[in-house]
């Protein structure tokens, strides 16, 4: 889903990827919150994801997360208190999407919750108002004055109770019991038509007894033990016998693709303390998918696994895995950064038969203002780009207010916002792939494109509109002015627009034989 759906609610991540619920076919009039809640859940949505909060914010692993993490769980409460509640107050929260057949689908959606007390209808109002924009409409339904649900882009029929009946009518009857932290459903008819079609995709096809079924439920029970129950309901017995199959496959895949990374997550811990905890988690968990437990009954298959708490380290190995999930978004994102520079760069070679040179020079050949500027309408920065006046220097008057507007593009992770310096730079003079005052053609890089580099992460930042690059000198060694600023990784693009990663600097004559773009060395390294 896209970032107007997961931005609504917090405890979206603290859901997982969890499935779907709906309600009872034969539902009495509401009785409590949770019914009147429920009541607005399409009972063929395509998606469906209820949580009772005090059950997850209170479980066990969570409490420990909350206690190991705080600053993510201040964010968390800190999202919540900005609707006008806090999470204490949150009692029940679901969220449904209609159908996901088409472009926008994701971005109409509703969003139900239940509250403690009487929550202030305005900030309630106001806050996903700010979340949505101007492009979708919102609309607050007020049921009582404990219970609000919120339709975003969502018209007619969803403004009132649903009819009970449909593919997810045990879903959102087991999400009513109360007796799980988390439920989930999917109606796979609304889900998009590619999924139902007999020419699935080599590695989908074994699911199809899935994908073609009418709907698909989850529930996560949190207590000494975390248990995963999932429900797949089918038009004929024959089929629930194919889907059993299915979910016991998956299963099957999970635990084999986990125990071939194994042995690498325990290689890393004999160097890495941190990751002991999550070796000792991955096996707790391979374990218990070893002993999940498959149902066949009628027409629907079941699966089961539990996974015992008792003991695990479950504090510690969630820290590790957070330091390494942020470690991989941070290369993933100056890797992303680098390779729309790439790109920019040779959209504007395209239009100039030429990359642009290293600097902007005035008519004696001084350096006046960055490569990066003369890019920027390559980058979505047009307008940027048109304040700047081009025959005056990066610190004159007019140029030098634009400093604190440099691209995000050009920031690299765990920059502060509003950052005005770059570690992004090239070689220049010298035969390397820039000069300062011309700009060399693409045929001109005799080496290869993808032998020559082009932008890199530097040891030093730079303000961005400065003509401050890395000056190539044959006789020194390039790998001092190169760094290991991203998380431990350096990170540059080549002349044909890949992105490559390195832990370790190459040695210094291959360093040489990269910058060179007409060298004619040898690359006597391995990428």
């Amino acid at each position: 889903m896209r970032r107007a759906l997961v931005s609504c609610v917090p405890l979206l991540a603290l859901a997982g990827a969890l499935l779907v619920l709906e309600p009872d076919a034969g539902a009495q009039p509401p009785a409590n919150d949770r019914a009147t809640l429920l009541s607005y859940v399409p009972a063929d949505a395509a998606l469906f994801l209820y949580a009772d909060v005090p059950a997850v914010w209170n479980s066990e692993p969570v409490k420990q997360f909350r206690a190991t993490d705080k600053a993510t769980f201040a964010k968390i409460e800190g999202a919540v208190k900005s609707f006008g509640s806090t999470v204490p107050d949150l009692k029940h929260f679901a969220v449904y999407v209609p159908q996901l057949k088409g472009p926008g689908d994701d971005t109409t959606f509703g969003v139900a919750l239940a509250f403690a007390k009487p929550y202030d209808k305005k900030k309630l109002e106001a806050g996903f108002k700010e979340m949505a924009g101007k492009r979708t409409e919102v609309k607050l339904l007020t049921p009582s004055d404990t219970v609000a649900v919120v339709l975003m882009g969502l018209k007619g029929d969803y403004a009132k109770p649903q009819p009970a009946a449909g593919p997810l009518s045990d879903a959102i009857k087991s999400a009513s019991t109360g007796s799980h932290a988390l439920v989930g459903g999917l109606t796979f008819a609304n889900l998009p038509d590619e999924l139902q079609r007999d020419d699935l995709p080599a590695q989908l096809r074994a699911f199809r007894p899935i994908l073609t079924a009418e709907s698909l439920t989850a529930t996560l029970d949190a207590g000494k033990e975390l248990a995963l129950s999932v429900r797949v309901r089918t038009k004929r017995e024959a089929q629930a016998a194919d889907a059993e199959k299915a979910l016991a496959l998956f299963a099957k895949m999970i635990g084999d693709e986990a125990a071939r990374e194994l042995p690498d997550f325990e290689k890393a811990a004999q160097t890495e303390a941190d990751l002991k905890p999550v070796v000792t988690v991955f096996k707790a968990g391979l374990k218990a998918l070893a002993g999940a437990k498959f149902d066949l009954k009628g027409t629907e298959a079941a699966a089961r696994v539990v996974l015992p708490l008792d003991g695990l380290p479950l504090a510690a190995a969630y820290t590790a895995a957070v330091k390494r999930a942020e470690t991989a978004a941070a290369v993933a994102q100056s890797s992303n950064n680098l390779k729309q520079i790439g790109l920019a760069m040779h959209n504007y070679h395209d239009t100039h038969n030429a990359m642009p040179p290293a600097a902007v020079c005035d008519k004696k050949g001084k350096p006046q203002l960055s490569w990066r500027v003369l890019i920027l309408p390559y980058i979505e920065q047009d307008a940027l780009y048109k304040k700047f006046k081009l025959d005056e220097p990066w610190d004159s008057e007019n140029n030098k207010k634009l400093l604190d507007q440099m691209p995000k593009v050009y920031a690299i992770p765990g920059q502060k916002a509003g950052a005005s310096e770059t570690h992004y730079r090239v070689f220049a003079g010298n035969g390397a792939a820039f000069e300062w005052v011309k700009g060399v053609r693409l045929i001109d890089y005799t080496d290869g494109t993808s032998n020559t580099l082009m932008v890199v992460t530097a040891a030093n930042a730079v303000p961005w509109t400065k003509p401050d690059e890395l000056e190539f000198d044959p006789d020194a060694d390039p790998t001092k002015q190169i760094g290991l600023v991203v998380n431990g990784r350096w990170q540059f693009v080549m002349g044909d627009g890949s992105v490559r990663s390195l832990n370790k600097f190459p040695p210094k004559d291959t360093m040489k034989a990269l910058v060179t773009r007409a060298g004619g060395e040898v690359i006597d390294f391995d990428f």
